[in-house]
């Protein structure tokens, strides 16, 4: 009896860590759930090629739950960072000899293309399994557009010049219906700054046609890298109605509720949520890389809540990231979310697939883009987050929606599939170079080679848990260093 309640004990201790800490529940299963994909493809792979799986594991021992089930083993160990299927004859060092008609289930005695077949389906079980997400995201909940209305326009800009105000409808885009503001966006991109010819309603005026010429401007992308994108001055309708707060943010402290429109902020009119964004955090320029922590002093909403003007004093609290260099960057937040008004469009089953798989395509694109600019310098290790980041990540998206998640949960799959494909000897892309170099050898490698081979493999990625685990923590100790409000007056141009 004691050597059962004695057993239950880390159960309990589990659950009870996963009560009191929610996040962390979403996150280990998040993370199982992932990890179950990756190992499901080696394991049906291994079956097709005839190879004998003996454990199929979820976790890194000590073990907490197991079943054998025909030749397997399944089991749940206790430290779910990873997972793994032992295959029969996997071990070349084992002194175990394998009779010959085992042979054909020894992993050992396989072709390298049937051991690379083995090494390749987990990673692409993940890469598969995100283009499913997104599938299903896509045909269940379509694609939101924002609605063609504009919105602020910016100063000295073409639009400005013209005429244009906010809450004109763009109807036309070069001939084409605009249904969507990124009608505009698209013409845009694809037109390398030639003129635009537009269509724009105006209530109780005859549509007005004109003819505009996009400016050039010179911006950095996610990477840091300078490309110029053409402009007219316009942006789409958003208005300042509150969705919904963070938990524990300065918003929710201070009492506003999701539906409140936000009227004005010290005085000065908000017509529209790009206001809100600038007058707690700036011109739109300087968002998010701003270096040096700016001076926080209370800011004074005013909302409208079901016809009743309301006050509520918000100071906002700094958040804290990087840019690809590195940098720590400081961002007053107040922590709420806007309400967006959005225009579904329905998606076939068969249109949806494709469009999953662009956007899967687009994703795996971009994740070799940051390995090679990280390989070669050009973003900063700083940059790069572990299980703690993860997790934070991961509570976030949850309080936000399923829909969220999902996405989260599609990322982070396609991060797990090609990050396994680097080769580095313990992961699977190791594992496949060295079975290509035996296939274009006709012979094994030595066992001596391969033993120090995975080693190095061994400390490589254990530098790395350890670079991704200060990263964490130096990101924890800065936020958490920083105080909230500093009795100064504020810089120009911030609250």
């Amino acid at each position: 009896m004691l050597k059962k309640i004695k057993n239950l004990l880390p159960t309990l201790a589990l659950l009870a860590l996963l009560v009191k800490f929610p996040t962390l529940a979403y996150f280990i299963v998040l993370l199982l759930v992932l990890i179950f994909v990756h190992e499901l493809g080696h394991f049906l792979a291994a079956k097709m090629v005839g190879v004998r799986v003996e454990t199929f594991s979820l976790g890194f021992p000590p073990k907490a739950w197991s079943r054998t089930v025909g030749e397997t083993e399944y089991q749940l160990a206790w430290l779910p960072l990873g997972g793994y299927v032992s295959l029969f004859g996997q071990d070349p060092s084992s002194v175990e000899a394998i009779p010959p008609e085992l042979e054909r289930r020894s992993y050992l005695h396989q072709k390298p293309l049937a051991k690379i077949f083995i090494c390749l389906a987990g990673p692409a079980f993940n890469i598969i399994f995100a283009a499913l997400l997104f599938w299903g995201l896509i045909w269940t909940g379509g694609i939101k557009h924002l609605p063609p209305i504009l919105g602020p326009v910016a100063p000295g800009s073409p639009a400005h010049e013209a005429g244009l105000n906010p809450g004109d409808r763009l109807l036309a885009v070069d001939g084409r219906t605009a249904l969507y503001f990124d009608a505009l966006d698209t013409a845009l991109a694809e037109g390398g700054g030639a003129p635009l010819e537009l269509v724009i309603g105006r209530d109780g005026q005859p549509d007005r046609a004109l003819t505009l010429t996009p400016v050039p401007r010179e911006i950095r992308d996610l990477f840091g890298e300078i490309r110029t994108v053409y402009e007219l001055g316009l942006s789409p309708r958003q208005k300042p109605v509150v969705e919904r707060t963070a938990a524990g943010s300065p918003a929710e402290a201070a009492g506003l509720a999701s539906g409140d429109l936000i009227v004005a902020i010290d005085g000065r009119p908000t017509p529209d949520w790009e206001d809100v964004l600038e007058a707690v955090q700036g011109p739109k320029d300087q968002r998010g890389s701003t270096t040096r922590p700016a001076r926080l002093m209370p800011m004074t909403f005013t909302v409208d809540r079901d016809g009743q003007a309301l006050n509520l004093t918000i100071t906002p609290k700094i958040n804290t990231g990087l840019n690809q260099d590195g940098e720590v960057t400081y961002t007053p937040m107040v922590g709420i979310e806007s309400r967006l008004e959005v225009l579904v469009e329905p998606v076939g089953f068969v249109k949806a697939g494709g469009l999953a798989a662009l956007e899967t395509a687009n994703m795996v694109g971009l994740i070799l883009k940051s390995v090679q600019k990280l390989v070669t310098g050009q973003i900063s290790a700083k940059t790069l987050g572990g299980p703690i980041l993860i997790a934070e990540v991961t509570g976030d998206r949850a309080k936000a929606g399923w829909e969220s998640l999902l996405n989260l949960a599609a990322f982070i799959s396609v991060n797990l599939g090609i990050l396994n494909l680097l080769p580095i000897p313990v992961l699977d892309g190791g594992q496949i170079m060295f079975f290509l170099i035996e296939a274009l050898r006709r012979r094994r490698l030595s066992q001596r080679f391969r033993e120090a081979a995975q080693w190095v493999g061994v400390v490589c990625l254990g530098l790395l848990m350890i670079l991704v685990f200060y990263n964490d923590i130096d990101r924890l100790i800065t936020r958490f260093s920083h105080p909230v409000e500093a009795p100064a007056p504020p810089l120009e141009g911030l609250p």
